[in-house]
């Protein structure tokens, strides 16, 4: 017997899991709650901060939504089909904080494939976020550069003037001039504001060609303990980069040299596509 009931939404189509029987995501009591959401994207810079952050913080698993916009495929293993649907699901975890605002961190290592799966999907988690009474969503993503940059810059957008001064007053962020941010880290800020929420971007600068940056990773965690007061700990991070650090190092070696002249640059918000996720 699984240990999740099932309510319907959207006509019975979009499946919401509950990971405790009965639970009314109306009545939780939650105290002044932002959620912080990252999915896969540039170098999953927003995917890993929010991995990092719930397991630090030993978030616990509330709901799960399904994403019908994936490929349209069965698995069979001897005979048998394999149920691998979940790696499209949306998780959502609580963080009760003792002092503070709660916390609800939601993630996916996957995107929806259309811009119409990204954005029923959004409306899905949006209702729901509602009906907790978020009152922040702050969507974490990636500033693609083409170098690997030690020290990331975060870039911030948001649907209220007011909030953006605030987080450009913290060391290291800057708003954002121009672009656009790519699926479910841009519409799900954007639609924010039509469910009486904060809609905030914030983006890393991180190199496209990988899919791990943690010291990106870390440098949005920092300016959600700026902001938000989380005191989340980034040492685990901090390790990581040390030993990618070395491993590029080492890649730099076998390489022949540059051409005289030629000097790697930082990749700033005019060397690169305005593309972002």
């Amino acid at each position: 017997m699984k240990d999740y009931e099932i309510n319907w939404e959207i006509g019975d189509i979009i499946k919401v899991k509950l990971y405790k029987k009965g639970l009314d995501l109306k009545k939780l009591d939650l105290k002044e709650p932002l959620i912080i959401q990252g999915f896969s994207g540039i170098g999953n810079v927003g995917l890993i901060a929010v991995r990092h952050m719930l397991t630090e913080a030993r978030a616990r698993p509330l709901f799960e939504v399904m994403n019908l916009d994936m490929p349209s495929v069965a698995f069979v293993e001897n005979g048998l089909f394999t149920d691998w649907g979940n790696i499209f699901s949306v998780m959502v975890y609580l963080w009760r904080r003792p002092k503070g605002r709660d916390v609800l961190f939601s993630c996916s290592y996957t995107q929806p494939l259309t811009p119409l799966g990204s954005n029923i999907i959004a409306h899905v988690l949006l209702r729901k976020f509602s009906d907790m009474g978020v009152e922040d969503l702050v969507s974490l993503g990636c500033f693609g550069t083409n170098n690997y940059v030690r020290n990331p810059k975060v870039y911030v957008s948001a649907t209220s003037k007011k909030a953006l001064n605030k987080f450009e007053s913290i060391p290291n962020v800057v708003a954002l001039r121009d672009g656009r941010i790519s699926g479910l880290n841009g519409v799900m800020p954007l639609l924010a504001s039509s469910y009486d929420m904060l809609g905030v971007s914030l983006l890393a600068e991180g190199l496209s060609r990988i899919s791990f940056n943690p010291r990106s990773s870390k440098a949005l965690i920092e300016v959600l303990n700026a902001h938000y007061d989380l005191n989340i700990d980034t040492g685990a991070l901090d390790v990581y980069s040390e030993k990618l650090e070395k491993e590029i190092e080492k890649l730099r070696m076998r390489l022949p040299p540059e051409p005289e002249g030629i000097v790697e640059t930082r990749a700033g918000q005019d060397q690169i596509d305005s593309y972002y996720t």
